[in-house]
């Protein structure tokens, strides 16, 4: 199979940039990868605190639900350096993971949680919590990068609970924004083929920068051009809701099989949008 057969591909990824630029290599693309966000940790010293003097005073009212793996881990770091008993009584209580990197990190720390099914948006995670009774119950939100859906928490709140969301991390721009503006002018002078989004922030900032540029039309057209590709349901879901088209979604969610697929379909899809654009 010719794979990308040259194609440029252009990704977003920041995190595991080296790792997705040997990816779309090996399946015979020309990689650019533009860091799209840094990880700003969160001052969490106060939830942290709190969340501790629950988990001893009531560890049977206390739901703690994981969104993200990264988050997960930095939080119970900070737990178990700073309150070692709190953290000691974990083991005690219901966990609720969103995903595979969460339940990770979990087992990380000695931790079990319940794992939602797939394809583990934060839709879930809702139908899961409230499959059962909330009332009285204290919920910890570990969020993901960004605020935890408006939707989730109101649900939890009317089911009689009491949300705590923690913003272990937000995902900021990053702090040399100079390359994702360089992809977003290269994207509409038609310079890349293919788009790999990792995650739904990745095209937040993607769109948010274009806009900066005065540039948000010219992408939306030069990307229905494009093959895009997207990691998954929680990715494809910001898309949707950003406006932004896409082809293709990488089942399972992993990066090693969104380039794969990328790679075994972007020829094929690019052919049949020739015409269209003509």
């Amino acid at each position: 199979m010719d794979w990308f057969s040259g194609l440029s591909v252009l990704s977003l990824e920041t995190r595991r940039g080296a790792e997705m630029a040997t990816l779309i290599e090996k399946y015979q693309g020309r990689p650019t990868v533009a860091p799209s966000l840094r990880e700003d940790r969160q001052d969490t010293s106060l939830r942290l605190r709190d969340f501790a003097a629950r988990v001893k005073a009531a560890p049977d009212r206390q739901l703690l639900v994981c969104m993200t793996g990264i988050g997960t881990r930095l939080f119970l770091q900070d737990l178990q350096r700073s309150d070692a008993e709190a953290f000691s009584r974990l083991k005690a209580l219901r966990i609720l993971s969103r995903g595979a990197k969460p339940t990770q990190a979990l087992k990380q720390f000695g931790l079990q949680a319940d794992t939602v099914p797939r394809p583990h948006t934060w839709r879930e995670v809702h139908d899961h919590l409230l499959s059962g009774s909330l009332r009285g119950l204290d919920i910890t939100i570990l969020e993901y990068g960004e605020p935890a859906p408006p939707a989730l928490v109101a649900s939890l709140a009317e089911a009689g609970a009491a949300v705590s969301p923690v913003a272990v991390y937000r995902c900021a721009f990053p702090d040399n924004p100079e390359p994702l503006r360089q992809a977003v002018r290269d994207t509409v002078a038609g310079r890349h083929q293919v788009l790999l989004f990792s995650s739904g922030t990745q095209a937040v900032h993607f769109l948010r920068c274009a806009r900066d540029l005065g540039l948000e039309a010219e992408l939306r057209h030069a990307l229905g051009r494009m093959v895009v590709a997207s990691i998954g349901p929680a990715c494809s879901e910001a898309l949707g809701e950003l406006r932004l088209p896409f082809d293709l979604e990488a089942n399972p969610h992993k990066m090693g099989i969104l380039v794969r697929a990328a790679a075994e379909h972007a020829s094929g899809l690019l052919a049949r949008k020739r015409p269209a654009v003509a």
